[in-house]
């Protein structure tokens, strides 16, 4: 025998009971042996329950609040948009007036004069490439003054022609902090003025304060270069300061995010930012930690009678509830055959409310499957919105409007003429319509407006937010821009338009479409080329 015989016997014996244990250990569980595993886990030492309890349902509760914070978030940030981009709509019409564009300054003074009764902004200033302000409507009308809005500011405006938003400044009189939005004034396509809106923090602020956050939160606007340009809560005092190390340190990198941090007066709370693509800002908002790590505290308390509870009930229950959950899940198994072969999901009755929620989501997913297959939610031709993604958003639009007490219109679009592109020219330049007309309608309306073709040479508009004056000088935009020369398109094209208010012309969809439509006919029996308002 060789002398090392037994010890390799003994060896290659322990090497085949660890591969079998481990072939053991792998290998699928009942949930009958996994239930009786968790309950026998549950007797382990309380400590250790309870610290894991305890840090798993902290780690859960920090992550809720850190969604709810950056859904707050990103809802402020959606509203300072639109009050931002209301402000850059108001500037773009003051810019393209008729007293603007003829030299008449001091008739455009007192325009702007008037337009500030709307609160578009504090003040407006119209200033020229070298910061000259030759109209600033917190003075009377006269020479061009030293420049106040200075040359760097507004810069980028006359380098780009776009619309631009400073960040947190001191104006020159009073040296208040302010900020201003500039869109470019062209003449000859050359960008000669900047015209501004000055808002002060309080209006920033304000946009905040109508958004009621919960007790004991802050939220905050940061400039682009990390300054508090508004603040729900001692604004006066931090105004103007840049904001914490740990804020700036992320928010001037990072589009959104969450973290732990302390404010600028001294309190731990859970953060939550988003920046605005159109302005650069950054939004921020604050939980209180404290109020986590009381909850905390109460639900170790709860946590501890519960794990002297499951003791001396936990291994009684395991056989009946391993019983239940394995008739329950293998009760799925047909329905998730069914929805990979296409046959209907059909559910057995069953006592567990997660099998019934995966049941529910399974008879979803074949609703689903099958509305995907006959459904698209956009014009192939267009890029537009179809009808279906136009009465979703329609429908959240008209309930957002009904909550907030807000209007909103509903425009229908025809286009005149349309049939004889296609007589005359073929289909190829109907479609070429078709797409200029898509085009135009899109440069014509807000940002925050959808636009969609119901079908042929008819198309439709919601305006979120929108007045009677609102609609009707959105409209009227629309047939000029439909009714412009269409490139190498020989029979003239225009449009007619109705217009339907809510809730004046009706409170659902279907009934402000009616009118619209009605409105639209009316106006092509009044001889086309214009708009028509539902009565």
């Amino acid at each position: 025998m060789h002398p090392n015989g037994p010890i390799n016997a003994s060896t290659s014996a322990h090497r085949t009971w660890r591969e079998a244990w481990h072939q053991r250990w792998r290998a699928p569980h009942s949930i009958r042996v996994s239930l009786t595993a968790l309950v026998l886990t549950c007797v382990l030492p309380a400590t250790v329950l309870w610290s894991v309890l305890a840090y798993v349902d902290y780690q859960q509760q920090r992550d809720r609040i850190y969604g709810e914070a950056l859904r707050v978030a990103q809802n402020l940030r959606s509203d300072l948009d639109r009050e931002l981009t209301s402000v850059e709509s108001a500037l773009r019409i003051l810019a393209t007036s008729s007293e603007l564009a003829a030299g008449d300054l001091p008739g455009f003074h007192r325009r702007a004069v008037d337009a500030l009764k709307f609160q578009i902004g504090n003040n407006f200033v119209l200033s020229d490439r070298d910061g000259r302000q030759h109209i600033n409507t917190l003075l009377p009308f006269g020479p061009a003054t030293p420049a106040r809005i200075g040359p760097v500011l507004m810069r980028p405006v006359f380098e780009s022609g776009n619309p631009y938003l400073t960040g947190l400044f001191e104006s020159g009189i009073g040296r208040a902090r302010s900020v201003a939005m500039g869109v470019p004034v062209f003449k000859n396509q050359e960008v000669v003025f900047s015209l501004n809106a000055v808002l002060a923090p309080e209006h920033i602020g304000e946009a905040l304060r109508r958004k009621r956050l919960p007790e004991g939160w802050i939220a905050a606007v940061l400039d682009g270069d990390g300054s508090i340009v508004a603040r729900t809560r001692d604004s006066e005092r931090f105004v103007g300061q840049k904001a914490t190390p740990s804020l700036l340190q992320r928010a001037l990198v990072e589009p959104e995010g969450t973290f732990e941090s302390v404010t600028k007066d001294g309190v731990q709370v859970f953060t939550a930012f988003t920046r605005s693509g159109l302005s650069s800002w950054t939004v921020a908002v604050g939980a209180p930690k404290q109020v986590l790590v009381s909850e905390l505290n109460r639900a170790m308390a709860w946590q501890l009678l519960g794990a002297v509870l499951a003791m001396g009930l936990g291994l009684w229950a395991a056989g009946r509830l391993a019983r239940r959950v394995s008739s329950s899940v293998q009760s799925l198994i047909d329905p998730a055959l069914a929805l990979g072969s296409g046959r209907p999901v059909e559910l057995q009755p069953t006592r567990l409310k997660e099998v019934q929620s995966v049941g529910q989501a399974l008879v979803q997913a074949q609703r689903m499957l099958q509305h995907a297959q006959h459904q698209a939610h956009h014009d192939a031709l267009t890029g537009l919105c179809n009808r279906v993604l136009f009465d979703e958003v329609a429908a959240h639009e008209l309930a957002t409007a009904r909550r907030h007490q807000t209007g909103c219109a509903v425009l229908m679009i025809d286009l005149d003429g349309f049939k004889a592109v296609n007589d005359q020219q073929g289909h190829a330049a109907g479609d070429l319509v078709l797409k200029l007309a898509a085009e135009r309608i899109r440069a014509s309306i807000r940002a925050s407006d959808v636009a969609a073709r119901i079908g042929g040479d008819e198309f439709a508009v919601l305006l979120g937010d929108a007045d009677a004056s609102g609609a009707q000088h959105i409209a009227d935009k629309l047939v000029e821009a439909l009714a412009a020369p269409y490139a190498d398109v020989l029979a003239p094209v225009s449009a007619s338009i109705g217009l339907a208010l809510y809730p004046q012309a009706g409170v659902g969809l279907t009934e402000l479409l009616a009118a619209a439509d009605g409105a639209l006919y009316a106006a092509k029996a009044a001889g086309k080329r214009r708009s028509a308002m539902a009565g």
